[in-house]
């Protein structure tokens, strides 16, 4: 497909685009030019597109130099021409086809550089009023330029059935006045198809792959989680990153003597203590209590309730 200026054209062949190679691109002239493979016997369509201009278009189709009518578009869609009227409800389909050897008489009407293109030139214009629709047409009936045997041309197919010609039209006139005095609207953008065999676009060079294989597209697949069943004892882990690695202070042991015990490794032990008669007071040089019988404190006899006879410190060592 070309496109610029906001329009786009391309030829289909049997309902598809045919490839296009050495797409150039003449900005002073507003002209897109490429190179398309033909076969004997296929017939062909030109279509092209308005991208949303919003101006009103007509188009005319010129084929080895000889001017067929196109279509308007009103600043936005498609159209398409497949052939040329011969009546108001049949027309001859464009059709690819090879200079015949019998060929003897040429015609000298056609430029000789429109020679072997099939040519789209869409210009921009104002409707005015309604007219009679455009006379049919006639086909030439020799060859167009200077051809020989062998090469390739236009030509026009069985007649067939199509769809009623409109019985009006439109006048028009220029849309963009950039030629002072010109009375006809000015070619917009144009776009050339140059057809040759596809043994000659071989052996150009031109093209290196008739029906370029597109390479299939690559589709990313997400990486694939594996789920691992963990026993119910265990923590349940985080998948979704790697969990870090961090010093837990519960599994290292005391590191000295004043260290505090966890929890888990604190153990009880039972011990019996056998009372023994003492010459003083076990508490020495803690506490002194005046009021204490002088038997011993752990011995029957007397007050042993620490809560009975207790009196105030006196105050000594």
């Amino acid at each position: 497909m070309l496109t610029h200026r906001g329009f786009s054209a391309w030829i289909v062949v049997e309902g598809k685009p045919l490839p296009e190679y050495l797409v150039a691109v003449d900005s002073s002239k507003n002209r897109v030019s490429c190179w398309i493979p033909s076969e004997e016997g296929k017939n062909f369509a030109v279509h092209w597109k308005d991208h949303g201009g919003k101006v009103d278009s007509c188009s005319f189709i010129t084929l080895d130099g000889f001017v067929v009518p196109g279509r308007f578009l009103f600043g936005n869609g498609e159209a398409s021409r497949q052939g040329v009227r011969t009546s108001a409800t049949t027309e001859r389909p464009f059709v690819f086809q090879k200079v015949d050897e019998a060929a003897s008489e040429i015609s000298s009407e056609s430029p000789p550089k429109e020679i072997g293109m099939v040519t789209l030139r869409v210009k921009r214009v104002a409707r005015v009023e309604t007219r009679p629709a455009n006379p049919i047409q006639e086909l030439p009936k020799t060859l167009l330029g200077k051809r020989k045997p062998g090469d390739f041309c236009v030509g026009f197919g069985e007649e067939k059935g199509t769809d009623e010609q409109h019985p009006s039209t439109w006048s028009v006139i220029a849309h963009d006045k950039t030629v002072p005095g010109s009375k006809q609207p000015s070619t917009y953008v144009s776009f050339v198809f140059r057809y040759r065999s596809r043994e000659f676009l071989e052996a150009q060079g031109i093209a290196t792959e008739l029906e370029p294989v597109c390479a299939p597209a690559v589709t990313k697949r997400a990486p694939v989680r594996r789920v691992v069943s963990l026993p119910s004892s265990m923590p349940s882990l985080d998948i979704r990153e790697p969990p870090r690695k961090k010093t837990k202070l519960a599994m290292i042991p005391p590191l000295g003597p004043y260290s505090r015990p966890v929890q888990d490794m604190r153990r009880t032990a039972s011990c019996k203590v056998e009372p023994k008669k003492q010459d003083g007071f076990p508490g020495r040089r803690m506490f002194t209590f005046s009021a204490l019988t002088p038997e011993s404190p752990w011995g029957d006899s007397g007050t042993s309730s620490p809560e009975a006879g207790f009196s105030q410190s006196s105050g000594t060592d």
